[in-house]
């Protein structure tokens, strides 16, 4: 009797001092409320919490896949499709904060990516591309007001520029992962070079794979054995690859605000809805 009161004093004294390192941190101050959010999703719409990078991928000259790790195992980010994250970090003493959407999706549980374009004058951009496994980013979501939903439309069309395919990106994963959802899901997508290409080989692989998706490749500097388009995303190109206008078809831009503004004109020409000046999720043109 006497050696199981002293296990349960020991286990007992164990235990405290687990809660108050927990919730405490071995500084005796209070941690990040990041390590409270230990299961389900850890976002918060309005408070920074703290992710930690554990690995980094170079995928191209400038562009990188950042992963970062969520509390435990479990966890998903909580990030419902077609929202984003904003990202805050430190830049000469100020707090900096620029949106992203991850790649990864809640069934990548324990952790989520970020596939970035560093930008000679992209604050946020920059200091990740300096990051180093261990740093930590604070991060806070969900944000902005597009959420897809299955088989919300017949066909969905989409064009992208440059770092713009992200949001598309996670869209397209999350349909093709669903055998329930018929969505015919058309992209194109513009950058300078073949080299700017971001998440050409999982594209691919996906227009391979499944017959309801396909992608068209625009390039301004094409190489001399190109094939795709070629300058900038014109009312032809639009109307070879997207949906053509319908109830039940809709189309989504990302992309450098001059180029959204200009596809956002030729739509309105080719009899799509004209886009508002800030979308709304029920707009058949919807701007990211």
């Amino acid at each position: 009797m006497g050696d199981s009161n002293g296990l349960a004093f020991i286990f007992g004294a164990l235990l405290a001092a687990g809660i108050a390192y927990f919730f405490l941190g071995s500084n005796g101050k209070t941690s990040s409320p990041t390590i409270l959010a230990t299961t389900g999703p850890v976002l918060h719409p309005s408070e920074y919490r703290k992710f930690k990078l554990t690995k980094k991928v170079v995928l191209s000259p400038n562009t990188a896949r950042y992963r970062f790790e969520l509390p435990t195992l479990e966890s998903t980010l909580g990030l419902p499709i077609g929202r984003h994250i904003q990202v805050m970090v430190p830049v000469n003493g100020s707090p900096v904060a620029r949106s992203y959407t991850p790649t990864s999706t809640d069934n990548d549980r324990g952790y989520f990516e970020l596939v970035v374009k560093t930008y000679e004058s992209g604050a946020v951009s920059s200091y990740l591309h300096h990051m180093q496994v261990g740093d930590e980013v604070s991060v806070r979501g969900p944000r902005g007001t597009f959420q897809y939903k299955p088989n919300m439309v017949r066909a969905l069309g989409m064009v992208a520029g440059g770092t713009g395919i992200t949001p598309m990106y996670q869209i397209i994963q999350h349909i093709l992962a669903n055998p329930e959802d018929k969505t015919r899901v058309s992209v194109v997508f513009a950058n300078v070079s073949e080299e700017d290409i971001l998440l050409r080989e999982q594209l691919e692989l996906w227009a391979a794979d499944h017959d309801q998706f396909d992608i068209h490749y625009v390039l301004n500097n094409p190489p001399a054995e190109w094939t795709g388009g070629v300058g900038f995303v014109s009312k032809e190109i639009i109307q070879e690859h997207l949906p053509a206008p319908a109830d039940d078809v809709k189309v989504l831009l990302c992309g450098p605000p001059p180029m959204v503004k200009a596809m956002g004109a030729l739509l309105g020409d080719l009899g799509y809805e004209a886009p508002r000046v800030i979308s709304k999720p029920d707009d058949q043109v919807f701007k990211f």
